[in-house]
């Protein structure tokens, strides 16, 4: 039976003007927060990375915490809970920014939405919940172009650990043999596990690495610093399947000191009234934040007493710094705002990865579910097919180019190193054959009567764009750039990802199953011209967008923040999100950001110790 559109309840339960809810206290307004009260470190942003730095400092008791959330609250909406309904919030016009990009050249001048989550939680309230710490290799260049050795890989595993809750056997589903426990933590507050479906693919693609060992091995564990081969997938889960986030993980479970302050604007980082100690600097010192609920609001400041830190996202962030004087001096005197730290780097170097969905021909079951039953399923029983984010995500395939691969001949490798993927192959979906949904015509013979459904990844793209601010009003969309499929690199490397999940289906264990690439066509694949006209019309962001306002080390003439997530020029403001990333990981960006921020809020708490 084809799937069913069914719109749970998304529409945020009332808050109360005060709300307790496990220790934390909610607020609506910026006139509800307590009077004389000093906040010793201020959070824009309630995301990823400003949750777990905000539930990581209210460990401290002594401290008062708040966060300031553009959006509403995750409690009260049900589809943030099970993670195959994580569709209902990221389209959702409540729940996220609505962002588009600019007309993409690579893509043939089409725009796309960028979809960024607007609640509680951010987008760990509403991704697909991949949990993948990526390469040793992508963290030891990291330490590299920072300067920092603290973020090596033989040292954010250890922090990465400590922060993971990893289950070992859910109520529903057994998951030994699924990862090695030796390179995964059991005590943190960030729930991960590898709950998956059964389905005949797990076996088939298991037979591949048996059949096909040099191309496809089969992987433990992808998160041991070498994903390489075929693995079965990690996501932030807890044992009943429902979606762990920072706010489930982090603000949730703080206690009072922590304040959170929902569906406010933080418009601009201000600087501190020249009554502070710092003000003798002639770095000025950003500790304050000017807040508003909405674009005809009256603006309303407040100051922290140690530090504000902004955590607005790869978009948000950018937005913010440059709204309030940070960036380049050109731009924003064109805008007419006044420019406090002339940095070029904010908001450039943004990079997103590029994916494109294949589809091959099978006799593989439909996968395809009646979702008001998988609801009450879930809800009986927390299983059945909304465990995951789509149906057929048990495993995923990392592939390493060879070092001879045609598509070297057009660009270096970019990839971090030789323990890195350069692609990524996901199992979304099997559904029955139609016109819309391989956009061509079946090749002659097909054997089946369904499609599998697979997205191709390229982990490490060369191709650049930028965050710019479209007007001085912080309450516009800024303009979104990814820069896609701007270099040929790019363009080769898909080619080879195409190629490699051609052969992943041409062997014998899918004899009977698979029959074959139907769109783009198998007959068409040895053509490069053909592939790059199917990648030009297919490719689109995968939203692990990074770097626009990416880590330099100390010192260095170019970049935003150092590597103690300060920004550049200023005091009392720091960035901790995914927009300090030096360069895009190989793989899933929210455990990274995670990652940083546990080291973030160790650097904060020994600062202020």
């Amino acid at each position: 039976m084809l799937l069913k559109k069914h719109f749970a309840s998304t529409v945020p339960v009332l808050l109360a003007s005060i709300r307790l809810a496990l220790g934390v206290v909610f607020f609506e307004s910026v006139d509800e927060l307590p009077r004389n009260l000093e906040y010793d470190f201020i959070i824009a942003g309630g995301g990823t990375g400003g949750g777990t730095v905000a539930g990581r400092l209210a460990e401290n008791p002594k401290w008062k915490i708040l966060v300031i959330e553009a959006g509403p609250s995750n409690e009260g909406i049900f589809a943030t809970m099970p993670p195959g309904l994580s569709g209902q919030v990221s389209n959702n016009p409540n729940l996220t920014w609505g962002y588009f990009t600019t007309p993409q050249s690579g893509m043939n001048d089409r725009v796309t939405s960028y979809s960024r989550a607007k609640l509680l939680g951010g987008c760990s309230s509403h991704n697909g919940g991949g949990y993948t710490r990526g390469s040793r290799d992508d963290w030891d260049r990291w330490a590299n172009v920072t300067g920092d050795n603290g973020l090596r890989w033989d040292n954010m595993l250890e922090v990465m650990k400590q922060g993971e809750n990893f289950v070992n056997n859910s109520a529903h589903l057994p998951q030994q043999g699924h990862f090695d426990p030796s390179v995964h933590g059991f005590n943190g507050k960030l729930f991960v596990s590898a709950t998956y479906t059964i389905y005949p693919l797990n076996d088939l693609l298991l037979g591949v690495t048996k059949e096909l060992p040099d191309e496809f091995p089969f992987l433990l564990d992808e998160n041991g610093g070498r994903p390489i081969g075929v693995s079965w997938a990690h996501r932030t889960e807890d044992s009943t399947a429902t979606r762990s986030s920072s706010a489930t993980a982090f603000i949730e479970t703080s206690g009072d000191n922590l304040h959170v302050l929902v569906n406010t604007y933080v418009t601009r980082v201000l600087s501190h009234p020249s009554s502070s100690p710092l003000s003798s600097s002639s770095i000025t010192d950003f500790r304050g934040v000017e807040l508003a609920k909405d674009a005809q609001s009256r603006r309303k400041t407040l100051f922290a007493k140690k530090e504000v830190i902004v955590a607005g996202g790869v978009i948000g962030t950018p937005q913010i710094l440059m709204n309030s004087g940070i960036g380049p001096r050109e731009e924003l005197k064109a805008l007419g705002i006044k420019t406090l730290v002339d940095n070029p780097s904010v908001g450039k170097n943004f990079t997103d990865q590029i994916s494109v969905v294949v589809f091959f021909n099978t006799t593989l079951p439909n996968t395809d579910f009646d979702l008001d039953q998988a609801i009450a399923e879930w809800n009986t029983t927390h299983t059945g097919p909304l465990i995951m984010s789509a149906p057929l995500k048990n495993q995923i395939v990392w592939v390493r180019l060879k070092d001879d691969s045609p598509a070297f001949e057009v660009g270096p490798d970019p990839s971090p190193g030789e323990n890195a993927p350069h692609i990524e192959v996901n199992t979304n979906a099997v559904s029955a054959i139609t016109g819309a949904s391989v956009n061509a015509q079946l090749a002659p013979g097909v054997n089946g009567t369904n499609t599998i459904q697979i997205s191709l990844i390229n982990l490490h793209p060369v191709s650049r764009g930028s965050i710019k601010l479209s007007s001085p009003s912080p309450f516009d969309p800024p303009i979104i750039d990814p820069g896609l499929l701007n270099s040929p690199l790019d363009f080769a490397v898909l080619r080879e990802g195409i190629r490699s999940t051609q052969r992943l289906f041409l062997a014998s264990v899918f004899n009977t199953s698979v029959f074959g690439s139907v769109y783009p066509l198998e007959s068409t694949s040895s053509s490069d011209e053909a592939l790059d006209t199917f990648i030009k019309d297919e490719g689109a962001p995968y939203l692990h967008g990074g770097c626009s306002a990416m880590m330099s080390p100390r010192g260095a003439s170019w970049g935003v923040v150092d590597p103690d997530f300060g920004v550049k020029g200023t005091k009392g403001l720091r960035v901790i999100d995914a927009s300090v990333f030096p360069s895009i990981p190989s793989g899933h960006t929210q455990a990274h950001v995670y990652g940083l921020a546990e080291r973030a809020s160790r650097m904060i708490k020994e600062m202020w110790a």
